[in-house]
């Protein structure tokens, strides 16, 4: 009974904060609708895509509005003009590939009376050596089973920036939780390294994971494939907000106010609102089939 009346006092306290509990419905006012260009393109000799929206508000349970009707131009180096036709749902395509390293890019879309551009420089990128498969057992933080990682060496001179993509038996794995950025084979440009293997963290990532985000091992006949795409410093600033944006809910009450990712797209003709990335990149892959 006495250890029942020392709790009464925690008791009331808890009823008290639930019967002070309000709901708060806060309006969100409409903002006014901006261009969205997604221009990520590489050297792959496969069809390009550069994809135009519109934005849409924040609760909107629904597609963002498509753009059919904008005239779409890349130019290499200055001379060469590279058009990008318009195909379905957004989207204007090129078949490459479209350069090579150290060629300069510059977009130019024309759009309701205005003209959006941006410019992008495809880096060198490393050649993947290998992708390593090995039996882990017993490992705590693991289940039983195979799990690879990929060896690279970044060039040396410091400041190159990748997007490594993984793929299992051919489907790209594009969770947020699972983007996969580094600089100059380290998570950022502070680390100070230069040259060197892709750090074990950046290398490990391409193993698949479960609805925890927990790397789960592959099973054998599965198809893994990595590709390491050369992006722009600015870019990978602009995928780490992105994926901090995406992943946001997660942190709850410690959640950031949800904004639009800045990019490196503008309009150079007029005040017209436009956000999004235009980067083009050199690529490296290899595949393996799990034994």
């Amino acid at each position: 009974m006495n250890n029942l009346i020392n709790y009464i006092p925690f008791i009331l306290l808890a009823l008290f904060i639930m019967a002070c509990e309000d709901v708060v419905e806060i309006e969100l006012g409409q903002q006014e609708e901006q261009l969205v260009i997604d221009g990520w393109i590489n050297n792959l000799p496969t069809e390009q895509t550069i994809t135009l929206s519109m934005t849409a508000n924040y609760f909107e349970a629904a597609a963002t509005p498509k753009i059919s009707d904008a005239t779409v131009t890349l130019t290499k180096n200055g001379s060469t003009e590279i058009p990008f036709e318009y195909s379905t749902d957004g989207k204007y395509t090129a078949m490459g590939p479209i350069g090579e390293v150290g060629d300069v890019f510059d977009l130019e879309i024309n759009w309701n009376g205005n003209q959006y551009c941006a410019q992008s420089e495809m880096n060198r990128v490393p050649a993947v050596d290998s992708i390593d498969v090995e039996l882990r057992v017993d490992d705590i933080f693991l289940d039983d089973g195979l799990y690879t990682q990929f060896f690279a060496r970044d060039p040396e001179g410091t400041g190159d920036a990748y997007w490594i993509k993984t793929f299992k038996n051919g489907v790209f794995r594009n969770n947020p939780r699972e983007l996969n950025i580094a600089v100059d084979a380290a998570f950022d440009a502070g680390t100070g390294v230069d040259g060197i293997i892709f750090i074990p963290p950046i290398r490990e990532l391409m193993n698949p994971v479960d609805q925890d985000f927990l790397p789960i091992p592959w099973l054998p006949g599965e198809l893994v494939k990595v590709e390491i795409h050369s992006i722009s410093l600015a870019a990978f600033q602009f995928l780490e907000i992105a994926r901090d944006q995406m992943i946001n809910g997660d942190n709850g009450i410690f959640a950031l106010p949800v904004t639009n990712t800045r990019g490196n797209v503008t309009s150079c003709t007029s005040d017209a609102l436009v956000i999004g990335f235009f980067n083009v990149a050199a690529v490296s892959s290899r595949e393996k089939l799990i034994e």
